[in-house]
């Protein structure tokens, strides 16, 4: 770890964000190009390319889904995930829609279970055109008059890396909420292994989720055919979830055809510790999130020096029980050791590296929530592990990384609905409004914009004019 003083933060943070260069660049526009253009081909070529050479179709058919095994501890375990995750974004959309109607949020249970099909949300709310008769009361109306819809997108990619790895959880942590979201279409893009296959439990994951298609193709050729379409795959709404640099260039470059969750780089942790912390799970935190890859990068804040060396040995010793300790150790020699001076810029330093995950390794570590502005995730105490966030918790392990913790938020439920703003109101409500459109209108010089609103509002006036009269 490189010992930095949190005085310096904006110095050892400077640079930080997503990887590109020159050359990615020109790849994946390349890439992008050959998908718009050849379509159906040019995506089988990259999947031979990538992935399996010997590959023949990159849809996996439903025999492949309906014949997947893994053995009963882990079929229960993805089975268990799945509702955790499924069960926590109920519950976040049924606190979105407390007090609107028509969201038939009762059938949801159902249809996670798979014995209803996935139908649209469409829920609504409505300001009322009576004035609340009580202060401080904002009065709602089932009607519409002016207020919002939230509807379902109709078609959602989701990206789950693959390959020479297994994660059958990126499959719950992205496609979970969006069957809560009631998205109609669902399609995942995951490389292929090299027989041409992709791992058993995945497809356990993709079965039991209920996704409708799946696609054995990764990289930007995967984010290339959701955005864009080919001859036989449906252009989606949005693209959610991890890749390498290629997926997020692809994310990057394809902004505008169709909607993205965001950048998701490399892992990251912060973890906060004092002269009072258990130190061994301290280091198993930090050790949980940059077991991913060697790049991966850990944050170890505190106040008390002794305590950032003594986690820190403790991570080098630790490490040796991992199955790639070289990998961690890499990613180890480029994480820091920050001293800060007191509690006050621990939460100052913390905020500015808004950091993915975030562990609170204090005493009564709840006191300091409301003063965290910037994390992808908060993890409270000593028994609430990094592990446990990454598979079964509830919320999607799916976080902004890079520093967008700033303004970005974990994968939700959110991310697979949409608002629409609907209004409808009478002649006695726009002779009321009339006069001000009129008056802001003018003053930014469209006279037409004042016409449309007072012709309405004098519709006698106005056919008069018409007929000559």
């Amino acid at each position: 770890m490189k010992f930095v003083h949190g005085s310096n933060v904006n110095e050892w943070l400077h640079g930080r964000g997503p990887e590109s260069s020159d050359s990615l660049k020109r790849a994946v526009e390349e890439i992008i190009s050959d998908v718009e253009k050849r379509g159906d081909e040019a995506v089988l070529e990259a999947a031979r390319k990538f992935d399996a050479p010997s590959i023949t179709h990159i849809e996996v058919t439903k025999a492949e889904l309906e014949s997947a095994t893994v053995d009963n501890h882990l079929f229960e375990s993805i089975r268990f995930a799945l509702k955790r995750v499924q069960y926590f974004h109920l519950n976040q959309l049924e606190v979105i829609l407390s007090g609107w109607y028509d969201s038939q949020l009762s059938l949801i249970p159902d249809i996670l279970e798979l014995k209803l099909p996935r139908r649209p949300i469409d829920a609504r709310w409505a300001i009322s055109r009576e004035p609340s008769r009580v202060a401080g009361v904002y009065p709602r109306a089932r009607e519409f008059g002016i207020g919002q819809r939230l509807v379902s997108l109709e078609r959602v990619g989701v990206y789950v890396p693959g390959g020479r790895a297994n994660y059958p959880s990126s499959v719950l942590m992205n496609a979970g909420p969006a069957t809560v979201a009631q998205v109609p279409h669902i399609t995942v893009c995951s490389p292929a292994r090299e027989d041409g296959s992709l791992h058993p439990a995945v497809l356990v994951a993709l079965r039991e989720t209920g996704v409708d298609n799946t696609l054995k193709v990764g990289g930007a050729t995967a984010v290339a055919a959701l955005a864009l379409g080919t001859e036989t795959i449906q252009r989606v709404d949005k693209v959610v979830g991890p890749g390498n640099q290629y997926v997020n260039e692809a994310k990057r470059q394809l902004w505008g055809r169709c909607g993205f969750d965001g950048y998701a780089g490399p892992s990251e942790v912060a973890v906060l510790i004092s002269d009072q912390s258990n130190y061994h799970l301290a280091a198993l935190d930090i050790l949980t999130q940059i077991e991913h890859a060697p790049n991966n990068v850990a944050f170890l804040v505190s106040w008390n020096e002794s305590a950032l060396y003594e986690t820190h040995a403790l991570c080098l010793e630790l490490c040796e029980k991992a199955h790639n300790p070289v990998g961690i150790k890499e990613a180890l020699a480029g994480s820091y050791a920050v001293l800060v001076k007191d509690e006050n810029e621990a939460i100052d330093v913390l905020n500015a590296i808004a950091p993915e995950h975030l562990s609170v390794g204090v005493q009564t570590p709840d006191r300091l929530l409301n003063k965290i502005q910037n994390a992808g995730c908060v993890l409270l105490g000593d028994m609430t592990p990094e592990s446990a966030g990454d598979y079964v918790l509830g919320p999607s392990h799916t976080l902004p990384t890079g520093g967008a913790a700033r303004w970005q938020s974990p994968v939700n439920v959110m991310d697979f609905l949409k608002f629409q703003s609907v209004s409808q109101i009478n002649q006695d409500e726009i002779k009321e409004l009339a006069a001000h459109i009129d008056t802001l209108a003018s003053a930014e010089g469209f006279n037409i914009h004042a016409l449309d609103a007072t012709e309405r509002a004098n519709p006698l006036d106005h056919l008069s004019e018409v007929k000559g009269c």
